[in-house]
């Protein structure tokens, strides 16, 4: 990570040499403007076609439950007019004993990830794609934990239960494996850490 941090930091200062930073600046906003427009589109696509209401917020709402029983719980609000999105995880399930504690921080990602592959644009990931969102999770829970909790499993386990739930709101597709597996191998000269992915939820059409 530090080796392609540095990269990135070497191709950005020579992108600003070439085109000057007022240019990198303009088609930086230029990008988030244009993913937060593609998220906005498809959210208002979505509360368009499953309004059942006749309201102007339409809510869209799924759980699933980790292999502990703990739930998630998630209910989206959206905006029809304006694609504004809550994404609430009211109900879910309280932080708990376990490594599978996962800091809000994950959420987003699984919320930055999820908008951008129900897009019918191919667009670059961006934080653009989270300007129409809000977010809210209760303290103390599962996916807002305590600093104490412990919370290495979150980032690779619980994630992914995270995406599945969001995207079966979506009626996006089925249920993926919901985990992530790992192997990993060594001795005191050396450690290898690979992760393995897993099966992927069927869509409407693939």
């Amino acid at each position: 990570q530090v080796a392609a941090n540095n990269k990135g930091i070497q191709l950005v200062q020579k992108l600003i040499d070439e085109r000057s930073l007022s240019v990198v600046h303009a088609y930086m906003e230029h990008i988030q403007n244009n993913a937060e427009t593609a998220v906005r589109t498809m959210l208002k696509n979505f509360a368009s076609q499953n309004d059942a209401t006749g309201t102007d917020t339409v809510v869209a709402s799924a759980e699933d439950f980790m292999d502990d029983g703990t739930a998630l719980r998630l209910k989206v609000l959206i905006n029809k007019k304006n694609g504004d999105a809550v994404f609430d995880f009211f109900g879910t399930g309280k932080e708990v004993n376990g490594n599978t504690n996962a800091p809000p921080s994950i959420t987003k990602s699984a919320i930055i990830y999820s908008l951008r592959s129900m897009l019918a644009e191919d667009i670059p990931l961006n934080e653009g794609c989270l300007s129409p969102v809000a977010l809210k999770i209760e303290e103390k829970t599962i996916l807002s934990p305590s600093p104490t909790s412990a919370v290495v499993g979150g980032n690779v386990l619980t994630s992914q239960r995270i995406v599945d739930v969001i995207l079966k709101a979506f009626k996006a597709c089925a249920a993926s494996q919901g985990c992530m597996n790992n192997v990993t191998f060594g001795d005191d000269s050396f450690g290898y850490y690979e992760t393995i992915a897993g099966g992927a939820g069927a869509g409407p059409d693939w």
